[in-house]
């Protein structure tokens, strides 16, 4: 419907709500609390405030500042799996007393959430991903259409050109032997990672709740 029932309680406010929607970081209940504060509250009663949040949200949908546009995911089942590793510090796991400095490897399915984690002790190489990721396969039983990685640049770090080429190569060979496209996401654009970069953090949080069980952060 695109016609008034009744009259527009905000028109009277409208000129000076606009104002008001000027001020950077304002949110609508401000905006009401300052009209009520101005005109008064017989002027701007409570049950007019969801009308105003309405209005607002329209109002900036239409008139707003730019926003980052983010485009869903629908995930199928089988189409893609994910790797990546992630640093445990937060964790505090110590041997002997002495820090533990290590990562996990964490691998996923996109449309179902079937994951497998092992640990790293050393940094990200490709000897990690290829082991790591051949024993998730093996364990889920298959291969996803499509393997996504990160930009893989902590593995690249130390290379020379050649053997970045050769990591490469060898990348994309190993996705190859097992029917997988290999896809990276943009180098600093985590978030086209997300389906596995999320649930980084629901895995240590897990892992935390299991330490917290044991009641001690140190092994043997």
């Amino acid at each position: 419907r695109h016609w008034r029932t009744r009259a527009d309680p905000l028109e009277p406010f409208w000129p000076r709500i606009e104002e008001l929607l000027q001020i950077d970081g304002i949110i609508a209940v401000t905006v009401f609390e300052t009209l009520q504060d101005e005109f008064g509250e017989d002027a701007v009663p409570d049950a007019i405030r969801r009308t105003l949040e309405r209005r607002i949200a329209r109002w900036r949908a239409l008139h707003g500042g730019e926003k980052e546009i983010f485009f869903p995911q629908h995930h199928a089942p089988g189409r893609q799996g994910l790797s990546d590793f992630t640093v445990c510090d937060s964790l505090k796991v110590t041997v002997a007393g002495e820090t533990l400095a290590y990562r996990l490897y964490h691998f996923r399915l996109a449309a179902s959430g079937w994951e497998h984690a092992a640990v790293v002790l050393g940094g990200e190489s490709f000897a990690a991903l290829s082991e790591h990721l051949q024993d998730a396969l093996w364990k889920l039983g298959g291969a996803p259409a499509e393997h996504r990685s990160d930009s893989l640049s902590a593995a690249y770090k130390n290379l020379n050109a050649d053997a970045q080429r050769d990591f490469t190569r060898s990348y994309d060979e190993l996705c190859r032997h097992y029917g997988m496209l290999a896809t990276r996401n943009n180098r600093g654009e985590a978030h086209e990672n997300g389906s596995i970069e999320g649930p980084h953090a629901h895995l240590k949080r897990r892992l935390d709740q299991a330490l917290r069980r044991r009641g001690s952060r140190d092994f043997v």
